[in-house]
Formats: structure tokens, sequence, C-alpha cells
């Protein structure tokens, strides 16, 4: 019962939130791509890699003192997880070692930005590392202040 109302939760939240990113153009089918991510010559990742794209919401957490953040909640669009990690578009840039929230259908979990990079305009793709992975949960929705 939790979970499901949960899931309402979020979609009225993410139906609520509406979408400033801007999709580059090189990204026009990427809802589409799914499943094991290849590996590329270079790779400097330690675990594999999963495409799971859907919808979530991001809260920022903690921020550096230099660039504070209002706990105003964001849509994103989920690129990849792996066993540590994570990936997703943000309209927003964040910087290493933020941490923020992120709440999706199945779970929520807070993550520390280790990269960031600018696709377009409004198009951040970010990296991070998972923290702590939680259960569904009023406290995911939480904002201070």
């Amino acid at each position: 019962m939790l979970e499901e109302n949960y899931r309402r939760r979020l979609e009225r939240v993410i139906a609520k939130t509406p979408s400033a990113i801007e999709m580059p153009e090189g990204l026009n089918r990427f809802f589409e791509e799914k499943g094991p991510t290849p590996s590329c010559e270079d790779e400097r990742r330690h675990e594999s890699r999963t495409r799971v794209r859907t919808r979530g919401i991001l809260i920022p957490e903690t921020w550096l003192p230099a660039f504070p953040r209002n706990q105003q909640l964001a849509l994103i669009y989920t690129k990849d997880f792996s066993k540590t990690g994570f990936s997703c578009l943000s309209h927003e840039q964040y910087f290493p070692e933020e941490t923020v929230r992120v709440i999706l259908a199945t779970f929520w979990m807070q993550i520390r930005i280790r990269r960031c990079r600018r696709l377009s305009a409004s198009c951040f793709e970010l990296g991070a590392d998972l923290l702590q992975q939680h259960a569904p949960s009023d406290e995911a929705f939480a904002v201070d202040g």
C-alpha cells in the first residue's frame, strides 16, 4: 500500500514539475535506448552499466558554499545505472561533491556528484556515486524550509 501511494505521489510530482531540459539533437532517440551499455577501449569504470531511461525527481541536499541552492525539485531523465553509480540528465549544472536525492518509481537514493558535462544550454549529464538506496517512503519527498 505504501509503495502504491509513493508511486502515485511521484507521478503527481513529476506531472507538476515542468521539464527545463533541452535535449541536444544527438539525443533524439534517448528514451528508446535500453539495456547494457557497450564498453569502449579506454573504459575506466569498474562496474558494467545498464541503460534505464525514465523520469525522476532530483532534490539538492548539500552544496558548495560558493554556490548555494534551494531545495527545489527538478525533473531529471535517468541515463544509466551500475552497482555503485548513476548517471542522469538535468537542466542545471551540479558540482563534484554535492549530494542530491533522486526519487524514482520503485526506490529513492542519495548520490554524490562526481562529474558534470554540458550537452546543451539547458542539458547537463551528471555522473554520480551511489551513497544510499532506500525503499519507497514519504521521507523521499521531504524538503527543508
